[in-house]
């Protein structure tokens, strides 16, 4: 699919939704769904065209952004049911309390009866659409192809790709893989706490989004331990961008509030060879990887040319 088709569709879409939008008066913001779509379409020459099924890749890419926008339309939702249990908690406690003769309680109670009755059809409105919600997003979290905290590739579409990869390997030419772990990663969420090291994932995200070239490839693997796959690159250039890696991710600190947080990675690279498997493939850059850890880490460590 060209891009300006693919563009063209992002621009019918938004106009689609500003219409919507402009009769609807649900609790989502207008600017930040346009704001969001007008990105996208900006940002349509980023998007992976060389993948197979680019259409549906596309789809899921925008199932991806409405899984946030839904996540951030249930808190919403959430906030105001307990707005409203907190109103409702207030105006009972103020009737119990209430011994003034001089205070007609009957037709008070009737006024906050009417009040209650309100917001108890706000609550069962909020939480059918939370219930919608949540079934949604579960539903968008199984066919996502982006891990939804450091948006690179999850690890579902790693196993796809390799296997095409290794499915085709005739027609496959000098690609290699790397594995990737963050040093120390329990120390720093010990340390700092989870927040933090949700954070320093993200850093590493970014790094190797702005390292690598448009062709290759970035997954999270699983917790700390990503997966970088480059396509048409000699050995001696890999192991380049291997160190070049590790020096950005030593020489960079994560800022974050008041902090200035030093983080590392050891990384262990391999090259596709002959009868290679998607396992066999991550099993010896895992190895080169546990070398690299076990000789001191913050440090990249390739294999052999022949995989062993």
């Amino acid at each position: 699919m060209e891009k300006s088709n693919a563009k063209k569709i992002l621009e019918e879409l938004y106009n689609g939704i500003n219409v919507k939008i402009d009769s609807h008066e649900g609790a989502l913001s207008q600017d930040n769904l346009l704001d969001l779509m007008r990105t996208m379409i900006d940002n349509i020459s980023s998007l992976d065209f060389e993948l197979p099924n680019s259409l549906e890749n596309l789809k899921k890419t925008l199932d991806d952004a409405f899984k946030d926008l839904a996540q951030e339309s249930i808190i919403q939702y959430d906030n105001t049911n307990k707005k409203f249990e907190e109103l409702a908690s207030k105006q009972k406690q103020t009737i119990i309390e209430c011994k003034n003769p001089l205070i007609d309680i009957n037709e008070i109670t009737d006024k906050f009866n009417v009040i209650q009755n309100h917001m108890l059809d706000e609550v069962h409105k909020a939480n059918s659409m939370i219930a919608d919600l949540t079934h949604k997003v579960e539903k968008l979290e199984k066919t996502s192809q982006l891990d939804h905290l450091t948006k690179v590739y999850n690890r579902k579409v790693l196993s796809e790709h390799l296997a095409a990869i290794c499915k085709h390997l005739n027609f496959t030419k000098d690609i290699h893989l790397f594995m990737i772990d963050i040093d120390d990663f329990k120390v720093i969420n010990d340390t700092y706490g989870h927040v933090v090291g949700d954070k320093v994932l993200i850093f590493l995200a970014n790094i190797l989004r702005k390292t690598l070239r448009d062709g290759d490839k970035v997954y999270r693997y699983g917790g700390e331990e990503f997966i970088v796959v480059l396509n048409r690159i000699k050995k001696d250039e890999c192991l380049k961008v291997a160190n070049r890696i590790v020096s950005l991710m030593r020489t960079n600190k994560l800022i974050y509030k008041e902090l200035n947080i030093n983080v590392t990675v050891s990384l262990g690279a391999t090259t596709l060879v002959d009868g290679d498997t998607p396992d066999t493939f991550v099993a010896r850059a895992d190895k080169a990887l546990y070398t690299a850890k076990q000789s001191g880490k913050n440090k990249a460590i390739m294999d052999d040319t022949d995989g062993n």
